[in-house]
């Protein structure tokens, strides 16, 4: 008997990924350049000393409402230098229209008014920061092809900080992945991991499930082993290893890594220890497997249910090929004990029988008949034997 254990992996990235929008500015109306006002204050009639003050109480508030504003560094590796962001007057306000739009859940409006300004501006900063907001806007309206484009022209303005910026990568990449556009996720998540030398759980993640639907599991499986090296007790990572390695057909790798989790006390649910016996049936390890399925019962992971009864009678059967009948029948009389139904148990009276021990098989022909079997007539003529 095979079996299989291949499963879909179960991956972060599921649908419920959550978009990092990074809008900028949200909540609080956009701060324009004073160097663009064109009614800012004249310092003429100010003696030099004064000017001099004025100038540095403006650069103290500027920098305090920087700092204010400022927020944490998530990729200090990346190697791209964020461009200087500044918006006029003029500008301001009408960023800050397109925002309130955006809270008032005025999406088409955001829509049309973003177009409109890119048109005919050059503010690489703003640019990428309305088409965020368009993005969110089409995606707001399940228009997720329009949101992917609006994205992409936000990253290729170039003109966020480095955290909008990608953030905004990422994000092309989880959309591109729910359109199924796999490649083209592929390639941004690529690009982001080159760019920022972030190589966290989401990012690998995503690009180890990517390769698994692009036929590359082998490569993704070992990306869910570098996040293991990295977090050895993460079971979920050890799974989706073991699955894009047995979809990859290399079992003798997924056996190991399970192996290696089961010696270190990691396997705790009756699907991983069956994971492994599965591998190694499937490898023709009869000795491995049934230890893999001793050590699960004894530990209380593997309940008695009929996927036991199975797994037992496999166990079982490889005996029989190997003319082991004491280890046949012992194997058999587990799986008796603990089925559903009296498969294992006419199994176990059909042995019994062969080795001439009648009343034993009888016994068993009565349990597998009491717990009912697809072919009675089996069990019936055990009991129509002479003896006892």
């Amino acid at each position: 008997m095979t079996a299989s254990t291949r499963r879909f992996p179960t991956t972060v990235l599921a649908a419920t990924v959550a978009l990092l929008l990074g809008c900028a500015f949200a909540g609080s109306a956009l701060a324009q350049d004073d160097d663009d006002y064109d009614d800012k204050p004249k310092s003429d009639r100010m003696s030099g000393s004064a000017a001099a003050a004025a100038d540095r109480a403006r650069q103290r508030k500027a920098e305090a409402a920087a700092k204010a504003n400022q927020q944490p560094e998530m990729f200090p590796q990346a190697t791209r230098k964020p461009p200087e962001q500044k918006v006029s007057q003029k500008d301001a306000k009408v960023a800050n229209g397109i925002q309130a739009d955006f809270d008032a859940k005025k999406f088409p409006d955001v829509i049309a008014k973003v177009d409109a300004y890119a048109a005919g501006s050059q503010n690489a900063y703003l640019l990428s920061y309305f088409y965020q907001l368009a993005a969110s806007a089409a995606i707001e309206q399940d228009d997720r092809a329009k949101g992917v484009d609006y994205y992409r022209k936000a990253v290729e303005a170039n003109g966020l900080d480095n955290n909008g910026h990608y953030q905004i990568m990422f994000n092309l990449s989880v959309i591109l992945n729910e359109l199924d556009r796999d490649a083209e996720a592929l390639t941004w998540i690529d690009r982001y991991l080159a760019e920022t030398k972030n190589e966290s759980e989401q990012a690998l993640g995503l690009k180890a499930y990517l390769l698994s639907k692009l036929d590359r599991a082998g490569e993704g499986a070992a990306l869910y082993e570098k996040l293991l090296a990295a977090n050895p007790g993460d079971r979920a990572t050890l799974m989706n290893a073991v699955s894009l390695y047995q979809q990859a057909d290399n079992f003798d790798k997924a056996n190991a890594l399970l192996e290696a989790a089961r010696a270190q006390g990691l396997l705790k649910d009756a699907n991983e220890f069956r994971t492994l016996f599965v591998g190694y049936i499937n490898a023709n390890k009869y000795k491995e497997a049934q230890a893999v399925l001793e050590d699960g019962v004894a530990k209380g992971a593997i309940p008695a249910s009929q996927t036991l009864a199975n797994d037992y009678a496999v166990i079982a059967q490889n005996y029989l090929a190997e003319d082991k009948v004491a280890q046949a029948i012992d194997f058999y009389g587990r799986a008796a004990k603990v089925a559903t139904n009296g498969e294992a148990a006419l199994n176990l009276a059909k042995v019994l029988r062969n080795e001439n021990r009648i009343g034993e098989a009888k016994a068993a022909a009565r349990e597998a008949l009491a717990k009912g079997i697809k072919k009675p007539k089996d069990a019936n003529d055990i009991l129509a034997l002479p003896g006892k």
